[in-house]
């Protein structure tokens, strides 16, 4: 595979209209002829689109193909116009695309006309004819002294795989129009069909041409893979860009992007993706960068670097862990839009997925800390009156227990190779897993399947070893292990990323940050202080946060369910991987926007439609514009929890979690305005200087499967719409009527 330190990247090349004004009119190659060029929609399959509006300039995109050229580079010309039918041109100007960059073409067009629509198309000269792709529609922002009305969609998830973009279609319809999309991530999925979220079959499929560069997962018939080379993830984006309602909302309006974890790979932070869940590792810098490589070659994403004449690459050392995907955006007087990146250096997962369930991470002593940090003189006290709920341990580094080290060690490195170790890793993570402070309860299950082996004769010449028992066990000193935050498997996401216990996981949290263990960095330290002197500095009526994960919190209210198992019987918060995973810089973040005043975030990646008051500062969480929806993916993983339950549990948990999920979850957490997780739509924003107003768009999750492409008038029977406010001043959420 090529050295990515060599590898050449997609040239952007800056146009200023001004400069190009006296080719306009112009004899000779700079024009096409008298009669207008043809139709050329095949040799532009993924059409085109702009995107980053300034006051004063757009960055404009296209891909030519043409099968016949063999690796040559083509000739296109970009014409920019006042117009649709181009009569009033502004730029007229030669590029140059290459088969390095998958002859993509990036241009940013500078000396506009701020808050103006301008048309513009490529031209493919091919055996002495023209031929133009569709005409784009793009315009500028407004300046920052307009005092004018700004609205915009709101776009995420969108997969392809047996899923049809019918919401785009729907968008389509509004009027009035917006001024732009923003996408918060999640573009393009990476895989080709994980059956956990995917319905491959049919005509919306992917598939790649080199699978050996590809990642295999699954096995067998349901064998499917996740992009690692760059013409995987150029595959995706070629395919995705064929949807026709894709097409003409970016033919339509300028986009703003930025991106979450499958335009990588799912649940990422950084460079590492979680496929094997710790089995593997999965820290990859080379695959991050041929991500984000074709991801700037794909999306009209501008280069705030870029401010002088002439073309400009994308070296490897812009990309991670160098990348500067945030930015921010001004349209008029109103709206100050940040855009955050809170994959790129956001740490690793608290609870690792390889987590030993039975390692103790906050013995009596740390518990007695944490307690006097939040009563001072009283940690002591407060352990005394809560140990009951922490869970008894034993240091097996240490006499009479170092004794069971030996024939412990064998039994769990027998259990990590059934869980899909091999010999040669396990032995090491056994023996390291085994070497300290560990669960008393955990101690017995291994004590119990070393005696098991030994009464069948699998260890001949040993004795069965006791158990921990009474009074012994309610003697030891407690704590917790990763097995009361929610970790019971191996290698698992579950009890890592999902479904983790509420209190202990706070708890955990709290430790950490006083500690300097985590710190919780989502932003890393450049972009945090970058965020800071935005919000500072900005004199915006309103300020806008886009960030591709939610902030708001998802809890599982079980504690009163009597019927459950008693393990059960607790508060769960559901995903950790969005901001529920990083509740310290959370509660930062949103004081700080609530000390600003008028600010409100917007997120997507989570499948669902959400409304939040955080007390002042308002989340508008979209939900997705065809991927799986997040009831229909929390049904799916309910019936693998509930296996062992009795009828009458399983029948709860259904009631709780998949019947009723939206009321479950307003009921675990009050701040939440609106729960949807049963619909895919967009959010359509519209910002004035009196308030900034939601209007949620939503369609039923079947109706993504088969297309209304041909009938998109029909979609009106199906959306409902839901609208809430956040006026200046008052710091709160209204729903409208």
């Amino acid at each position: 595979m090529t050295d990515p330190s060599r590898r050449r990247f997609l040239q952007v090349t800056l146009l200023s209209a001004a400069a190009s004004l006296t080719l306009a009119g112009c004899g000779g190659d700079d024009n096409v002829g008298d009669s207008g060029p043809l139709p050329g929609a095949a040799f532009f399959p993924q059409s085109l689109a702009s995107g980053d509006p300034k006051p004063n300039s757009v960055v404009l995109w296209t891909r030519v193909a043409d099968a016949t050229a063999g690796g040559n580079a083509l000739g296109l010309r970009l014409q920019l116009a006042q117009d649709a039918d181009f009569q009033k041109i502004v730029l007229n100007d030669g590029l140059l695309a290459e088969p390095a960059h998958d002859r993509c073409i990036k241009v940013k067009v500078t000396d506009l006309q701020p808050a103006t629509t301008y048309y513009y198309r490529f031209i493919y000269r091919k055996d002495s004819v023209d031929y133009a792709s569709n005409t784009g529609r793009t315009r500028t922002a407004p300046t920052a002294d307009a005092d004018t009305p700004v609205r915009f969609a709101v776009l995420n998830c969108q997969d392809y795989i047996g899923r049809y973009y019918n919401t785009l279609a729907w968008l389509l319809q509004q009027t009035p129009e917006p001024d732009f999309v923003a996408y918060v991530g999640d573009y393009i999925y990476e895989t080709t069909g994980d059956p956990r979220f995917q319905t491959p079959g049919g005509t919306r499929t992917i598939s790649f041409s080199d699978t050996a560069g590809a990642i295999t997962l699954g096995s067998g018939s349901a064998t499917y893979y996740a992009a690692s080379s760059v013409s995987n993830y150029r595959e995706i984006y070629q395919r995705y860009r064929t949807d026709r309602m894709l097409q003409q909302v970016q033919e339509r309006f300028p986009m703003i992007a930025i991106w979450d974890d499958h335009e990588y790979s799912d649940d990422c932070y950084g460079a590492t993706a979680n496929y094997f869940n710790g089995l593997k590792i999965e820290n990859d810098p080379s695959r991050r960068q041929r991500a984000e490589q074709v991801f700037f070659e794909y999306m009209p994403v501008d280069d705030p670097a870029v401010t002088a004449s002439g073309a400009f690459n994308t070296p490897s050392d812009k990309l991670f862990p160098n990348t500067v995907l945030y930015r921010e955006f001004r349209f008029g007087r109103h709206l100050h839009l940040v855009c955050t990146d809170t994959r790129s250096f956001r740490p690793d997962h608290r609870i690792p997925e390889d987590a030993f369930p039975g390692m103790v991470i906050m013995d009596k002593a740390a518990l007695i800390a944490v307690f006097n940090a939040q009563s001072p003189g009283n940690g002591a006290a407060i352990y005394e009156q809560q140990k009951a709920f922490f869970g008894p341990y034993v240091d097996l580094s240490v006499a009479p227990w170092n004794a069971y080290q030996p024939a412990l060690i064998p039994v769990l490195t027998q259990a990590y190779i059934q869980a899909g170790l091999s010999a040669t890793q396990a032995a090491p993570k056994a023996a390291a897993d085994l070497a300290g402070k560990t669960s008393a309860f955990v101690v017995n299950q291994l004590i119990q399947l070393f005696n098991t082996a030994v009464a069948a004769g699998q260890i001949p010449g040993t004795s069965p070893l006791p158990l921990i028992e009474e009074p012994t066990y309610s003697a030891l000193d407690r704590g917790i292990a990763y097995l009361h935050l929610g970790k019971t498997a191996f290698f698992s996401e579950f009890g890592s990323r999902y479904g983790v216990v509420e209190a202990t996981y706070s708890l955990y949290a709290a430790y950490q940050q006083a500690t300097g263990q985590n710190r919780e960095n989502v932003f890393g330290d450049v972009q945090q202080a970058w965020f800071n002197q935005r919000l500072a500095s900005s004199d915006a009526t309103f300020m806008a946060v886009a960030s591709s994960v939610s902030t708001t919190s998802l809890v599982w209210d079980l504690s009163a369910e009597t019927t459950l198992p008693a393990d059960y019987q607790t508060r769960f918060l559901v995903n950790v991987d969005q901001w529920d995973g990083f509740p310290n810089r959370r509660a930062q973040l949103l004081a700080t926007l609530k000390q600003r005043g008028n600010s409100f975030l917007f997120a997507g990646d989570i499948h669902s439609a959400f409304v939040t008051d955080h007390d002042g500062v308002a989340d508008f969480t979209s939900p997705a514009v065809s991927s799986e929806t997040f009831g229909n993916f929390v049904g799916t993983a309910i019936q693998v929890v509930a296996a062992g339950f009795t009828p009458a549990q399983q029948q709860r948990l259904q009631e709780l979690l998949v019947t009723n999920l939206d009321a479950t979850l307003k009921a675990g957490f009050n701040k939440l305005v609106l729960a949807d997780t049963g619909s895919h739509g967009f959010v359509l924003i519209e910002v004035s200087g009196e308030q900034t107003v939601a209007a949620y768009h939503l369609l039923a999750a079947a109706e993504v499967t088969q297309s209304y492409y041909d009938d998109p008038k029909a979609l009106a029977g199906e959306v409902q719409i839901k609208r809430f406010a956040y006026r200046k001043g008052e710091n709160k959420v209204v729903t409208l009527a």
